[in-house]
This record gives C-alpha cells, structure tokens and sequence, in this order.
C-alpha cells in the first residue's frame, strides 16, 4: 500500500494510498476493503483509493467502494477516490454517491407552537394581502379619476361579459330549483293551518333577502373568483406582470378593478335574475300544487316585500360580489411556486371567497336586526 505525501506549513503529511485490482469484482472487492479498514484504523486524515489500474468491474466491486466511503465518513476520515475512468464515473452518477454514503437526514418534528404558527401565519399573510388589495382597489376607483387615471371601461366590458354572461343560465337553473324547494317545504307545514298563502311571503323574503345574493356569490366565486386568481398567477408566473409594469402599465388600474368592479355588477345583475326567477320557481308550484291563482300569490309578494328590502339585497348583492373579485385578485398576485402555486391560489380563492361572504352576510343581518 504506498503512501502519498503533502507539504503543509507544519511539516510534510502522508496519506494511505489503495491500489485497486485490475479486476475490481465480487472475487477481489474484499481485499480492497481490507484494506481501506486498515488505513483507517490508523486514523489518518485522508485515504487515496486509486482506481485507475481497474481494467473491468462491477456491481459488487463498486458497492465495495461505497462500503468503504461510508466506513470512512462513519470515522471521520476524508476518502478521494483517483483514476477513475468514464465507466465508473456514469455508474457513480448514476447511484449518486453523496445519497448513499451521508446518512439520512431526519427532519425533526416541529413543536405545537410551532406547527400551529406554520399554518396559521398563510392565513394571516393571505388576509393581509386581500385586505390591501381591497384599499387599493377602492383608492384607485375614487381618487383614479381626479389623477386622471380613469377605470378602463373597456377592459370592465369584458369582465362583466365573463362574470355575468357567463354564469346566467347555471344562475338562473339554481333559482328556478331553489324556488320550487323553498315553496314545497313552505307548502308542507302551512297547510297543516290552511295558510297556504303565505308560502308566497316565504319565498320572497327568503329568496330576496338573503338565498339571492348568497346563493349568486357563491356561484360567482366558483367561476369568476377562480378564473381571476388563475389568470392573474398564470401572469405572474410568465413574468407578464413584471413585463406590464416595465411598459408604465398598472397592473392595478389595468387588470384588478376592472376585475372587482364587473364582480360587482354581476352579482347586482345576477341576483335580480336569481330573485325574478326564484318567485317564478314559487309561484309556479303554488298554483300547480297548492292551486293558489297567480294573481293572488303575486299580491301576496307586493304585501310582503317592501323597497328597502330590494335595496339591501342590492347592497349585499354589491358587497359580495367585490369582495369574490377582491379575493381572487389577491391571491393571483402572489402566486408562487410556479403551477402548483396557480392550482394552489385557485383552490384557495374560492375557499376563502366563500368564506368571506358568509362573514359578510353576517354582518349584514346583525347591523339589519340593530338598526330593526
């Protein structure tokens, strides 16, 4: 086994060096070990194995190598391997050599404090973004105007063709059946008093007041909320964003307030059709099943409703709509992560799209039942 030698400041430094066999096999793979295990018992700081006497090897002969790299990474020795030839190099590459002779790394398990705050700080981040979208939104729609920066009605036109348009027939399907369920349900228990009548006053308010503008939001959530925060990371992911910037273009003026604005007047829109269809979907089963005429449920409906509740169904209707665009702006605009980041601020948009309206809703109803 002859030694290598290195000059260093303190004097000169040998190092063990292990010829290999011409033949590195099953057969002579255990010599070589051999000796690798005595040089290291002499716990030098580094062991030359060279390898370029090796002619023919295999599988066993270099998983004798490895053995040994492992052995003296375990004793704390630096093992360098010489002359290896293109072969032994494609087969290294191949078994990825670190991987095999560095232990497993275990990640340790974080504390509860600490796997509660990695998953309530997204949480915290996600609102913190969508709570500033919102004020910039809002500032750009009030005081754009004064700076002269006036909203794209163009780009708005588009948005509203996609929100609005698009969802009216699954808008108008969803008010139909809900119509029809609200007044059987309506039907069972007021007949047992012989006040099939009112199934009129409960279809309308419940229709207008609150399963209208939530039952649209949710729609507009699911498809406009989602497309929004698609489209906007799929831009930010290919560098449009950036390359809109570069040209002087707000991202914000240019694509989020069209965005939320047609949001908001998909929702108005959608949900006086939800509501004219929801009432048709009553009265239709009224007067098949309850035979109550037409003109009498239709009278009912102008006693129970009043324009104040129309104008707070708008209201909501408004509110929901700009906080579904909102949402899904603001997510899109800090994707990350490439594709898994868009499928990820999609989910989420709708997610906490939803979320956001019913807390809204809630709001609504309180401040209502206050001021009642």
């Amino acid at each position: 086994m002859p030694d290598s030698t290195a000059a260093t400041g303190k004097g000169t430094v040998t190092h063990p060096t292990i010829q290999g066999p011409a033949s590195l096999d099953r057969s002579t793979v255990a010599g070589m070990v051999a000796e690798i295990d005595g040089a290291l018992r002499c716990k030098p700081t580094r062991v030359y194995v060279d390898l370029g006497p090796v002619e023919t090897f295999d599988a066993a002969g270099l998983g004798g190598v490895v053995a040994g790299m492992r052995a003296a990474h375990a004793a704390g020795v630096e093992l360098k391997l010489k002359g290896l030839n293109q072969s032994m190099l494609d087969f290294f590459s191949l078994v990825s050599v670190q991987r095999l002779v560095q232990p497993e790394v275990v990640a340790a398990r974080p504390d509860p404090i600490t796997a509660l705050g990695g998953l309530v700080e997204p949480m915290l981040a996600g609102a913190a973004a969508v709570w500033r979208t919102a004020v910039d939104t809002l500032r750009e729609l009030v005081v754009g105007p004064f700076q002269r920066r006036p909203m794209r009605l163009d780009r708005t036109a588009i948005e509203v063709d996609h929100c609005a348009a698009g969802a009216l027939p699954i808008v108008a399907l969803i008010a139909f059946l809900l119509g029809l369920i609200l007044a059987m349900q309506a039907w069972v228990q007021l007949r047992v008093w012989g006040a099939e009548i009112y199934i009129a006053d409960m279809v309308g308010v419940s229709v207008l007041a609150e399963i209208g503008p939530l039952m649209t939001a949710i729609v507009l959530a699911a498809r406009s909320g989602s497309r929004n925060a698609a489209q906007l990371g799929a831009m930010v992911v290919s560098e449009e964003i950036q390359a809109l910037e570069q040209m002087g273009i707000r991202p914000l003026a240019f694509l989020v307030l069209p965005k939320v604005v047609a949001c908001a007047f998909a929702a108005i829109a959608l949900g006086v059709v939800f509501d004219v269809v929801g009432m048709c979907g009553g009265a239709l089963f009224a007067w098949s099943v309850a035979e109550i005429e037409l003109d009498a449920f239709a009278e009912q409906l102008r006693q129970a409703l009043h324009l104040s509740d129309f104008v707070v169904a708008m209201a909501k209707s408004a509110t929901f709509g700009a906080c579904v665009g909102v949402v899904g702006c603001a997510l899109g605009l800090r994707v990350q992560d490439g594709s898994e980041g868009v499928g990820r601020a999609t989910t989420n948009s709708v997610v906490l799209g939803i979320f956001l309206v019913i807390v809204v809703d809630a709001v609504f109803v309180t401040c209502q039942r206050m001021l009642a």
